[in-house]
C-alpha cells in the first residue's frame, strides 16, 4: 500500500508540472504572436529581391504589412494566387515591422500567423497551406541573389 501511495504522489507531481509547463507555453505564445525569423539558404527569385512573396492556398489570404503602430498596407489574395509586394520595406515615410496573415473574405478577420519583416536587402517568401478552417502559413527570409562575376 505504501508503494502505491508514493507512486500516486509522483504521478500527481509530474502531471502538475506538465500542466504548468503547457500553461507557460500557451501564455508565452499569446504574449508574443510573431513567429521567429527563419532564414533560407536559397536566394530570392531573380527580379524579386527585397520583396515579399505571398502564395495563397485554396482559400482567400489577407496579407497585412504593418508598422509598430499597426498601420500599413493590406492585400487580399485569391485562392491559388502568388502576389509580390514591393512595399515589404516601406515607402519612405512608412516602414513595416511585421507581416500578419488572416483568412477569408473579411479583411478584419483574426490573425492566424505573423512574421517579422527582415532587414533591408532581404525578402520574405510565405506560403499558405491547410484549409480555411485550419490555415497554416510558413515564411522564410530570403537573401538577395549573389552578384554575378564581372
Amino acid at each position: 500500500m505504501r508503494v502505491r501511495s508514493r507512486r500516486a504522489g509522483v504521478i500527481a507531481v509530474a502531471a502538475g508540472a506538465a500542466v504548468v509547463a503547457i500553461g507557460a507555453t500557451v501564455m508565452a505564445t499569446a504574449a508574443d504572436p510573431v513567429a521567429p525569423e527563419v532564414t533560407s539558404a536559397t536566394p530570392a527569385e531573380a527580379g524579386h529581391e527585397n520583396e515579399g512573396k505571398y502564395t495563397a492556398a485554396d482559400y482567400v489570404l489577407n496579407v497585412h504589412e504593418l508598422n509598430d503602430d499597426g498601420e500599413g498596407m493590406s492585400t487580399t489574395i485569391g485562392p491559388h494566387t502568388v502576389y509580390y509586394s514591393k512595399t515589404l520595406h516601406g515607402t519612405g515615410t512608412w516602414t513595416p515591422a511585421v507581416v500578419k496573415f488572416s483568412v477569408g473574405r473579411d479583411s478584419d478577420a483574426p490573425t492566424v500567423f505573423a512574421y517579422p519583416v527582415p532587414e533591408a536587402g532581404k525578402g520574405v517568401d510565405c506560403v499558405a497551406s491547410g484549409t480555411e478552417a485550419a490555415p497554416l502559413v510558413r515564411c522564410e527570409t530570403k537573401v538577395g541573389r549573389p552578384a554575378s562575376p564581372a
